[in-house]
C-alpha cells in the first residue's frame, strides 16, 4: 500500500463509523507491518517494487479491513453506537458553548479588539467634550 492507500483506508474507516483513536492505531500498525514485510522481502533479495506488491497482497484489501473492523461494535465511535443520544448531546453542547464564542473570538483577535476599544474610547471622549463645550460656548457668547 502506498501512503495514498493508507489515507484512503483511514478515510473509509472514519466514514464507516470507527472511532478515530482505533483508526489511528490500526493505520499506524498496518504501516509498520507493511514496512516490516518490505524489509523482509528486500532482505530475501527481492527488488523494491515486487516487495511492495507482496506487502500489499499480504495486508489484504482495504474494503475487507473496513468490513472486519465494522464487525466489532465496540470499535465504533459513540455517535454510531448511540445515535439518538448524539442527536441530543451535540445541539445542547453547541447551545451551551454559544455564549463563549465572543470570548474565543476576542482572544483570537485581541489586537484588533484593543484597537477598536481605544478608537471607541477616543471617539466617546471627543463626543463628550464637544457636548460639554457646546453649552459653554452658547453661554459665553
Amino acid at each position: 500500500m502506498r501512503n495514498a492507500d493508507f489515507r484512503n483506508l483511514q478515510a473509509a474507516l472514519l466514514q464507516a463509523g470507527i472511532a478515530p483513536r482505533h483508526v489511528q492505531r490500526l493505520v499506524l500498525e498496518l504501516r509498520e507491518h507493511h514496512a516490516d514485510i518490505i524489509d523482509a522481502e528486500l532482505a530475501a533479495g527481492r527488488d523494491r517494487k515486487s516487495a511492495e506488491q507482496i506487502a500489499s497482497v499480504e495486508l489484504g484489501d482495504p474494503a475487507e479491513i473496513v468490513a472486519a473492523m465494522q464487525a466489532y461494535p465496540e470499535l465504533l465511535s459513540w455517535e454510531r453506537r448511540y445515535p439518538r443520544l448524539a442527536i441530543i448531546i451535540y445541539p445542547l453542547s453547541c447551545l451551551a458553548l454559544l455564549p463563549a464564542v465572543p470570548v474565543f473570538i476576542g482572544v483570537a483577535h485581541a489586537p484588533q479588539v484593543a484597537r477598536w476599544s481605544v478608537s471607541l474610547l477616543f471617539a466617546g471622549l471627543v463626543t463628550a467634550s464637544m457636548l460639554l463645550l457646546l453649552p459653554l460656548s452658547i453661554l459665553l457668547t
